[in-house]
C-alpha cells in the first residue's frame, strides 16, 4: 500500500490507495472497499453522466494521534451491462459494500436473432415474470398482506364448500 502526505491549508492527511474485492453473483455485482478506521459520514459515494462511479473518504480530526489521518479517491468506470439505477451502497464495519445489479436482457431483441417464432405477449410474460423474479429478492410479505390473504382463501374454501353442501335445487321448494 503505497502512501503519502498531502498538504490542504492548514491540515495534513495520508493518501493511501484502499483494499477493494468483486463479488459476482448472479444479477448482481459487488464491490467491497475496505476502509478501517473510516466512519460512515466519512465516505461519499457518486455517480456522474459518463458512468464514473467516484468513491472518496476523509477522516475527521477528532482524536488527538500520532499518525496523520487519511483519505483517498478511487474512480470506477461502470459497466454498461449495470442498471445504474439500482446502485446501491451500504457501510458497515469498515467495509462499504456498493451493489450494482445487472440490466435485464431484453427477450425480444434475443429471440428476433434466433429466428424463433414467439409471440409478443408472451414476451411480455416472461420479460415480467424476469421482472418480477428479480423484485422478489429485496420485497418481504408483511403480516398484515398474509393475513389478507389467508382470509381471502378462506373465504373462497368456504364458499366452494357452500356450493358443494347446499346445490341450488335442493334450496327450490314446489
Amino acid at each position: 500500500m503505497e502512501t503519502k502526505v498531502a498538504a490542504n491549508d492548514e491540515q495534513c492527511y495520508e493518501v493511501f490507495e484502499p483494499f477493494c474485492r468483486w463479488k459476482k453473483e448472479e444479477g448482481l455485482d459487488i464491490l467491497e472497499v475496505h476502509l478501517p478506521g473510516f466512519k460512515r459520514q466519512d465516505v461519499r459515494v457518486q455517480m456522474n453522466n459518463k458512468g464514473i462511479l467516484t468513491i472518496s473518504g476523509k477522516q475527521s480530526m477528532e482524536e488527538e494521534t500520532a499518525s496523520p489521518p487519511s483519505r483517498f479517491l478511487k474512480e470506477i468506470k461502470i459497466s454498461t451491462n449495470c442498471n445504474t439505477s439500482g446502485i446501491r451502497a451500504k457501510f458497515s464495519h469498515g467495509i462499504l459494500s456498493i451493489s450494482m445489479p445487472k440490466k435485464v436482457p431484453n427477450l425480444s431483441t434475443q429471440l428476433s436473432g434466433s429466428g424463433d417464432k414467439i409471440k409478443a405477449a408472451e414476451i411480455a410474460t416472461w420479460s415480467a415474470i424476469n421482472y418480477y423474479l428479480l423484485g422478489l429478492r429485496s420485497k418481504i410479505l408483511s403480516k398484515d398482506m398474509v393475513l389478507k390473504m389467508a382470509g381471502v382463501a378462506l373465504g373462497m374454501a368456504l364458499g366452494g364448500y357452500a356450493i358443494y353442501r347446499y346445490p341450488k335445487s335442493a334450496c327450490v321448494q314446489n
